[in-house]
């Protein structure tokens, strides 16, 4: 198995390149989802969680966004799907990290295992904060509903009030409430800097 992750690995740094979805968004998630579990002392596959974890956006990625399925989480199942069962991956492991992939999206239905949990809390919570702010800017221009600077910034906040709600286990709502706190500093700086947003 430490093969295949490796294998992963070395392809989702290589397709992973979009500012927003890729292999960076896909380490910080791995990393986070392991220091859920640690803190929720939740008992999990570390290996699966990881995999998961790195094929989560697939689906986004130029190479693998196909039209086999209407969005990136169920285009990505798919994907990670061909990519374990062609590495003789284990089924019932493989069918976890699937469920994970498929339900990883903020709001969307919880997937059936402890792994596709901590994925779901620790995919939503790389949309707060410095980093969640980060990744926000780095949409304009890229995503439809994203078109500008204005634009970012009511998103950034919209995200800042929605996700919170959205998350599963206790330890990322206090993560959440310590994002939220760079969130607001950043963006009481940047209103100060640009007379209340007006001159964005």
């Amino acid at each position: 198995m430490r093969t295949l992750v490796h294998e992963v690995e070395e392809l989702v740094s290589r397709v992973g390149t979009h500012p927003v979805w890729g292999y960076g968004h896909c380490r910080r998630v791995s990393r986070l989802a392991g220091e859920l579990a640690r803190a929720e002392r939740l008992e999990h596959d570390g290996e699966i969680l990881h995999l998961a974890a790195l094929l989560h956006d697939i689906g986004l990625y130029k190479a693998y966004n196909m039209r086999e399925a209407p969005d990136h989480a169920e285009r990505g199942a798919i994907v990670a799907d061909r990519i374990l069962k062609d590495a003789d991956f284990p089924p019932r492991a493989r069918r976890v990290v699937v469920d994970a992939v498929r339900h990883h999206p903020p709001g969307s239905r919880p997937g059936s295992s402890a792994e596709a949990a901590l994925l779901k809390d620790a995919v939503a919570l790389d949309y707060l904060g410095a980093v969640g702010v980060s990744r926000v800017l780095a949409m304009i221009g890229l995503e439809e509903e994203v078109p500008d600077l204005p634009a970012a910034i009511a998103h950034a906040r919209s995200l800042h009030r929605t996700i919170p709600e959205l998350l599963l286990f206790e330890s990322s709502r206090i993560i959440a409430r310590e994002r939220a706190l760079e969130t607001e500093r950043f963006l009481e700086d940047l209103g100060r800097s640009t007379a209340g947003l007006k001159l964005l």
